[in-house]
Parts: structure tokens; C-alpha cells; sequence
């Protein structure tokens, strides 16, 4: 499978081959890419060429020769702060902290950087003194927090090391796991190429049960493991790109002709990571579809196999006296036909087939045998069923990824309708109403569009987004001002207030005024009413939010009231006010429409840029269901 980042062994095999250009490089400038939220170190190290150097939180750190800085950008503020501090410098030591993939670069004036490669890694800058001095996001999580001036403190180390494991620790570890390579991965901590290449070069099976395993098995896999890691310490780079793998060691595991050689790790690094992700599916796409095609042969194989031995075991007892007296020639060394003393076998007629007893075996256990073995067969051939039911899966899952790529370049070349900047929603009847962002929209949204024939809307709260609701010349229904309402309510304070339910009043627009009283001021953003206010029913601040799609397919986020956003989407999800941060919200909801889609349709979500969901969020949520819309897919 495609690698997401470098594991622990492969920071620390890159850490061994570039200590020596990192510690005592100049870092001569930092930069920041927003698009690929990496950061870039120019270094100079000792006597040597200029490099740099690429660190991506979450995934990958090491020198590139295919990307280049940037040449003009909005920096950072990680990256502003750290221009500051270490711009300079000399980098004094590249360490990893806290045992797990976390590299510390310390500069010479007493700052350091600090790069994540584990799910949902930050970057950051840390004082003197290890206090956080500024991050790419800040986030509290279950073991610590991440925001400024807190100590910073890596997440608890792995508790076992794979590199120091005694025979009967790793017995201990393998005790109980389902098979040898979930148990290396899982109990033993050994990323996965490592422990396919440790038990390749055991001699073992990755499927092997691990109470099977004889103690020369153990101290196999712990030679091949140290094998392994001695290889990683010289430099080198294999990349096999079908399987978007690159590590420190050659991978003897895989045909001569998947696997690259490259110079250093660092070269396989940037070419694996500098691959289209259309090309790595590809190849894995075709190494999936060679493992599905050997699956069904082996079921087909095993199946057939068993077959025959039931039908031989079912004939053998018609000819009872026949067989036995042939194995009981063979057990007394008498000269009989098809006997192989050699291999302690007797080949036997039976029917169209040759069966192979064992000499010294009698009928009975001859026919026993069969039965036996046609069930491990059988079995064998059920193992293989699920192999390949699981490459299926796989296939599709890789086939649901690649069109959830095609549709988020659709989202993003999407061409955005004049009032997407504002909170917006359609009404039943398909009249549009725009609310204000802040005091800026709301003054631009009144004077810009507020005709003479449309409706002016507020909730009755302090911070609260003007509304407009353009009526197209026609008197609005109740349920067009009451889906209104519901844009009114839910981007208003009442929403961060956790209010169950607001006040919401309208107007017409000749109510509304910019003109203050004579000797009074009218902040900006801010509006006179004159005349009586239409107060609605209490709007409750609940919004739901829903998948819709444009005449290309290119999927967007509709948010209002139910009966104005069912009808128009594909899955929606209804929610009130919660405790979910929006970042983590926008990928929930992803999540819950692609649940909710059929499946054949769940790249329409997940394709959905999670930026274009946070713009349409009024807050931190709770999300209460999700429910199939009226729409179908485009």
C-alpha cells in the first residue's frame, strides 16, 4: 500500500546518514509552502553545497532536490517567529524526542524546531526554556496541548523498541496475535515493510500463526530484523514505486524488477513523495488486480483438490479388499506396483485418479487422511475467498479515492455564484437570502442588494448577520421568510451562546435606514428601523447542512432549514450547537454524508473540499443525523 509518512526505524536511519551535514549548517532562510503546509530549511552545511531541506508534519522530513522555494508569500507566523530566532544560526543537534517520530532541530541560539511525522503531526517552535512558542495548529489532544507558552511534551513513547528485543520478549509479544505480521506490526512495533522483509528473510509465512512458531523461528526473525537494520545505517535508497514504499534497505521481498536503487535514502524520499498520486495508485492498482487473479486461481486450485480426494474417499470403500491388499504388500515389503520406499508412499488407482497412501497405513485411516485433508483443502480454498474478497475491497477503496480526487478538482475549479461570499441559502420557493459575515458584509449586503421590493431580516440578539431576501419583486411566502430565519438565527451569537431557540423580525426595505437620529452615531455595519418589526415564531438555532452538486457534478455545501434543503441534496445532516471544533467537524461531516451516500456515490463527499464546509459552519457543533436528500447524483 501507498506510504502516508516515514515510520520510526526510517527517521532514524535518515537521522544516522545526514548527521553529519546537519549538525553545524548555517540555516540561511525558511519558508513555507500554504498549498502543502510544509516547511523548507536552506542549509549550508560545513564546507559543502547549499541544501534543502523539506519537513512535512505528519508524514516526511528529509532533503529534496525537487522542490523550490518559493519566491514571494504570505509567511507563516511559525515560520515569521523562526526567521527570527534561527535565521543564522547553526543547527547544533537533529535528535528524535520522546522515542517516537519527533525531530528536534536545535539551533545555536537556543531555539528549536520541532517537526511531527505522526497522524495529525504539528510543527513548532519551541524557547529556551521548551516552552511553545508558536505552531502550524493549535490543538489540545488526549495526552497534551499544543498552544503557546505550555512546556511542550511529546506524546508517551512506544513501549516497546524492535531494534533491542530478546528471543522471549518477542515470543511474549507474538503470544495470542492472529498472525506473524500483524503481531510483529502490532505487539512488536515493527513497521510494516520491515516486518514482511523479516519474515521473508526467515524463511517464514506472513500468515504463519505465531503459537506454531519453534524457538528457531523466533531467533530467525530477530537476525533478519538486526540484518535489516544494519542495511538501513549505509545510505542507500530502494524505492519499488508500484507500492509507493522507499526504505533504507534493499527489499529482497519483492521481484528484482519492482524495486529502484537510489543512491541515498533521501533521493528514494523525494522521488516517492514527488509521485502523482494517480501514479502509485496505479501501480498499486495493478499489483492488487495480480493478487486477486492469484487468489481465485489458489481457491480454484485448493477446491478441485479437495474435491478429488472426497471423491476418492468415497469410492476407496467399493474397493475395500483391493486397497488393503496393496498396502498390506507395500507394509510387508513385498514387490507391488506404484510403491515408493523412498518417500514412504503407495500410488493406488481409484477410479480416474491415483491416490498416494501412506505405507503402513490401513484403509480406515487411509480414508480417514483423505477426508482430512480434503477439509484443510477446503479451508485453504475458504482463506483464499476472503483474500480475494478483501483485494476487492481494497480495489474499490483505491478506486473510491481516485474519483474522490477528480471531484475535489471540480469543487475547487467550481465557479463560485456572487453571493457564496456572504452565509446564503435558497428558500423553498427558490428565492435566495444572503446574510453579512461581519460589520463589513453587513453594511456591503444592504447597500449592494437590498431592493425596494425585498425583505430586511435581523435576529433580535447583539452580532448578528444582516439578511437580505431577495424576492424577485414578489411577496414572499411565510415559509421563505421563515427559511430565511433560519440563516438569521443560526450565524448569530446565539449559536456560540448555545441558545436553543432566537427571535427573528423583518422588515420591508424601505424600513431601513442608514441615517441616524440628529446628534447620534451609527456604527458601521449598523441600521436604523423605522415602523413596526414583523416578528417571527422562535427560530430555533438548529441548521442543516447539505451535499448538493452543479449542473457538472462539482459538489458544494448547501446550509438552511430542512424543508429547504432536502429536496436539493443528495445526504444532509442536521446540527445545533456543540462542542466539535470546526476542523475536526468539517472532516466528521465528510465522513457522515459519505456513511449516508450509497456507495457508489461516496466520492461525491469525500471530494468535498473540507475548507468550502468550514465556511458554511456558524460554529463549534453537534451533529444529531444524517439522512439521504431528494436529489440524485449528477
Amino acid at each position: 500500500m501507498a506510504r502516508k509518512s516515514m515510520s520510526l526505524l526510517d527517521l532514524k536511519a535518515w537521522i544516522h546518514h545526514n548527521i553529519d551535514t546537519l549538525k553545524g549548517s548555517r540555516i540561511t532562510n525558511i519558508y513555507y509552502e500554504h498549498s502543502q503546509a510544509r516547511i523548507l530549511l536552506k542549509l549550508k552545511p560545513p564546507g559543502g553545497e547549499d541544501k534543502l531541506l523539506v519537513a512535512e508534519p505528519g508524514r516526511r522530513v528529509h532533503y529534496t532536490r525537487r522542490i523550490k522555494p518559493p519566491t514571494s508569500y504570505k509567511p507563516h507566523p511559525l515560520v515569521a517567529t523562526a526567521r527570527k530566532h534561527m535565521r543564522g544560526a547553526r543547527l547544533e543537534a537533529a535528535e528524535i524526542l520522546g522515542g517516537d517520530r519527533i525531530l528536534a532541530l536545535r539551533a545555536s541560539t537556543g531555539y528549536t524546531l520541532v517537526v511531527e511525522l505522526l497522524p495529525r503531526g504539528v510543527a513548532l517552535l519551541l524557547g529556551p526554556d521548551n516552552r511553545i512558542i508558536a505552531a502550524t495548529r493549535y490543538e489540545k489532544f488526549k495526552d497534551r496541548t499544543v498552544r503557546p507558552k505550555e512546556e511542550y511534551k511529546p506524546p508517551p513513547p512506544p513501549q516497546v523498541d524492535p531494534l533491542n528485543l530478546t528471543p522471549s520478549q518477542l515470543a511474549s509479544l507474538l503470544e495470542g496475535q492472529k498472525d506473524l505480521v500483524r503481531g510483529l506490526v502490532r505487539a512488536a512495533k515493527l513497521p510494516g515493510e520491515y516486518a514482511e522483509e523479516a519474515i521473508h528473510r526467515a524463511s517464514l509465512q506472513p500468515g504463519a500463526k505465531p503459537k506454531d512458531l519453534e524457538p528457531r523461528d523466533i531467533e530467525a526473525l530477530i537476525e533478519a530484523v538486526q540484518d535489516i537494520w544494519r542495511e538501513s545505517l549505509q545510505g542507500k535508497g530502494y524505492l519499488a514505486p508500484a507500492r509507493g514504499e522507499a526504505t533504507p534497505f534493499k527489499p529482497t521481498r519483492l521481484p528484482q524488477g519492482e524495486v529502484v536503487e537510489h543512491p541515498t535514502f533521501d533521493d528514494a524520499l523525494d522521488e516517492l513523495y514527488s509521485t502523482p498520486a494517480q501514479q502509485v495508485d496505479t501501480g498499486e492498482k495493478e499489483r492488487l488486480l495480480k493478487s486477486l487473479e492469484e487468489a481465485r486461481e489458489t481457491a480454484r486450485r485448493y477446491a478441485e483438490e479437495a474435491e478429488k480426494l472426497r471423491r476418492a474417499a468415497s469410492l476407496i470403500p467399493s474397493m475395500y479388499d483391493e486397497i488393503q491388499s496393496i498396502l498390506d504388500c507395500a507394509a510387508t515389503g513385498g514387490q507391488c506396483p506404484g510403491v515408493d520406499r523412498r518417500r514412504g508412499i503407495v500410488e493406488i488407482p481409484v477410479g480416474d485418479m491415483i491416490v498416494k497412501a501412506r505405507i503402513g497405513e490401513t484403509v480406515d485411516q487411509l480414508v480417514l487422511r483423505l477426508f482430512r485433508e480434503a477439509g484443510e483443502l477446503e479451508a485453504k480454498a475458504r482463506r483464499a475467498r476472503e483474500a480475494e474478497k478483501s483485494i476487492m475491497e481494497r480495489l474499490e477503496d483505491l478506486e473510491l479515492k481516485a474519483k474522490a480526487r477528480r471531484v475535489a478538482a471540480l469543487a475547487r475549479a467550481r465557479r463560485r455564484q456572487w453571493y457564496e461570499k456572504y452565509h446564503w441559502t435558497i428558500t423553498r420557493s427558490g428565492l435566495i437570502a444572503v446574510g453579512g459575515r461581519d460589520a463589513g458584509q453587513n453594511e456591503a449586503v444592504v447597500k449592494r442588494y437590498l431592493g425596494e421590493s425585498d425583505i430586511f431580516m435581523h435576529a433580535d440578539i447583539h452580532g448578528a448577520p444582516a439578511v437580505v431576501l431577495k424576492t424577485g419583486g414578489h411577496e414572499p411566502r411565510n415559509e421563505d421568510l421563515m427559511d430565511a430565519a433560519v440563516i438569521a438565527a443560526a450565524y448569530s451569537k446565539a449559536w456560540k451562546a448555545g441558545l436553543g431557540h432566537v427571535q427573528v423580525y423583518w422588515v420591508h426595505a424601505s424600513q431601513v435606514s442608514k441615517s441616524p437620529p440628529t446628534g447620534e452615531y451609527l456604527a458601521r455595519g449598523g441600521f436604523i428601523i423605522r415602523g413596526k418589526k414583523n416578528y417571527l415564531p422562535p427560530v430555533r438555532t438548529r441548521l442543516y447542512l447539505g451535499l448538493a452538486q452543479d449542473q457538472d457534478g462539482a459538489p458544494y455545501i448547501l446550509a438552511g432549514s430542512r424543508e429547504a434543503v432536502e429536496p436539493r441534496v443528495l445526504a444532509y445532516l442536521e446540527l445545533e450547537p456543540g462542542d466539535l471544533k470546526m476542523e475536526e467537524a468539517a472532516r466528521r461531516i465528510k465522513q457522515e454524508l459519505a456513511k449516508t451516500l450509497p456507495r457508489d456515490a461516496r466520492h461525491i463527499a469525500l471530494g468535498l473540499p473540507e475548507e468550502d464546509i468550514v465556511q458554511r459552519l456558524p460554529g463549534k457543533i453537534r451533529i444529531l443525523s444524517a439522512r439521504r436528500g431528494g436529489a440524485s447524483p449528477a
